[in-house]
């Protein structure tokens, strides 16, 4: 049965680590990742895809003009479960909370 949990928007505080997967599709990379929403407890999926690795610029362009960032990107996505919360939006899914999600481990991203 889904928790009675009431559709609101809003962000939860901290980041969280799902469990990350990559499936190759051609050239083309698309990230899943899979984890329990803490605000509803409702388990959720979502697919981030085609991803593509960051291509290195050579002999020229902006090398020198960036520096590397000093943390991982970090990846943030709505509550994707299928849980029934209302007063929820027709065209939207989950319970409407906004997570921030640790990064995929580099072994899947290829360096994104």
């Amino acid at each position: 049965m889904t928790p009675e949990t009431p559709y609101r928007r809003h962000p939860h505080p901290g980041t969280l680590t799902f469990q990350w997967t990559a499936q190759n599709n051609g050239d083309e990379k698309e990230l899943t990742v899979t984890g329990t929403c803490p605000v509803c407890e409702c388990a959720m999926t979502h697919s981030f895809g085609p991803v593509q690795p960051l291509i290195a610029k050579g002999g020229g362009g902006f090398l020198g003009r960036r520096k590397a960032p000093a943390e991982p990107e970090i990846w943030n996505v709505s509550c994707a479960c299928e849980g029934y919360h209302q007063p929820r939006p027709a065209h939207r899914g989950g319970c409407g909370a906004m997570l921030t999600l640790a990064p995929p481990p580099a072994h899947l991203t290829g360096g994104i």
